[in-house]
């Protein structure tokens, strides 16, 4: 999970239109939903209705929208171009807020616990993996969950990547090596050892 595979140009490239495209998306949802109203006060209900209904995708593609771009910036970050551009120091810095840092304790933890002997009922984290890393990934739950620890954006960008993507993770993904998942380990512990960028 070195930065090395991450394509960054791209990503960095696809930033805007992906704000902009959901900014226009939500422009539209609003425009909709007022028009809805419109015309539910005009007592054309099965037109109000239908502008409701349009409103209501359009609110759910915006959302499927700041997924991906939550993903790009994602990519961005790990890659160690943290001042890519403005938008990538913002995301950055909320990815080392208490509460993602909370919710990033909180898989590690999952992850560790897939590791633990015995059946694993719904587990897509190569049980096997997590079992060889355990007491790493146990640590570094307890280091995200310490709001006295101070980890730079890259590393939470990076365990992000280790829990959220499967195809890029190697403790999800079979096709990837072993040793890919300590260098994912050792990056995402550096980060702990250097001031926030």
């Amino acid at each position: 999970m070195d930065a090395g595979w991450l394509e960054i140009r791209p990503a960095v490239e696809r930033l805007p239109g992906l704000t902009r495209r959901r900014r226009q998306v939500v422009g539209a949802a609003v425009l909709a939903a007022a028009a809805g109203a419109a015309a539910l006060g005009v007592g054309r209900s099965a037109l109000g209705v239908s502008l409701f209904v349009a409103a209501a995708f359009g609110v759910a593609y915006a959302w499927l929208l700041e997924l991906e771009r939550e993903a790009v910036l994602t990519r961005v970050v790990a890659s160690g171009f943290v001042d890519a551009t403005p938008e990538a120091v913002r995301f950055g810095w909320q990815l080392v807020s208490p509460a993602r840092r909370r919710r990033l304790a909180t898989g590690l933890a999952v992850a560790a616990a897939a590791g633990r002997p015995g059946l694993h009922e719904f587990a897509f984290v190569r049980s096997e993996r997590a079992h060889a890393v355990r007491s790493r990934l146990e640590r570094l739950a307890e280091r995200f969950r310490d709001p006295a620890e101070q980890v730079s954006p890259r590393s939470a960008a990076l365990c992000r990547l280790l829990l959220c993507e499967p195809p890029v993770s190697p403790l999800y993904n079979p096709a990837l090596p072993p040793a890919q998942l300590e260098r994912a380990l050792d990056l995402i512990a550096a980060g702990f050892d250097e001031r926030p960028v």
